[in-house]
């Protein structure tokens, strides 16, 4: 698993909304602010919308907004809304799970050791992103 830019971007986006909380803030302030190609951002927003992280205000002094509290949005909430869910293998993809050798075999994962210790990680991994909140990244 790899985090990517927009991911990144993602975070960043979401912790400027954070230190924000309650204002409705310009895309372009956002871009520039963090760094963010404006492109990037008003994609991204996109996404975090759908997702129902964020959501905007049209008009004149439109913008965007954090949708729920920051203590509220994890780190998961974030990759979930970029990148889709986390999936570190392919066996481990709850959707469309795929072993080469236990389907050629005609056996089932629970007789796999990597799948069980695979599923492990996958797991800890997610409740360590879900442990973490954008309060913990917003300036005091």
């Amino acid at each position: 698993m790899r985090i990517t830019q927009e991911t990144d971007y993602a975070f960043r986006i979401v912790r400027h909304l954070a230190e924000n909380e309650g204002k409705i803030v310009g895309a372009p302030k956002i871009s520039e602010s963090e760094f963010v190609p404006k492109r990037f951002t008003l994609r991204i927003l996109r996404k975090l919308n759908l997702a129902g992280i964020t959501d905007a205000k049209r008009g004149a002094n439109g913008g965007f907004f954090l949708k729920r509290p920051k203590e509220k949005i994890s780190l998961y909430d974030i990759i979930l809304a970029i990148e889709g869910p986390i999936v570190i293998n392919r066996c481990q993809d709850s959707e469309d799970p795929y072993c080469s050798k236990n389907c050629a075999m005609g056996t089932d994962f629970e007789t796999c050791g990597f799948h069980n210790e695979l599923a492990k990680i996958q797991f800890n991994i997610i409740e360590m992103f879900k442990s973490l909140d954008m309060s913990k990244f917003v300036s005091a």
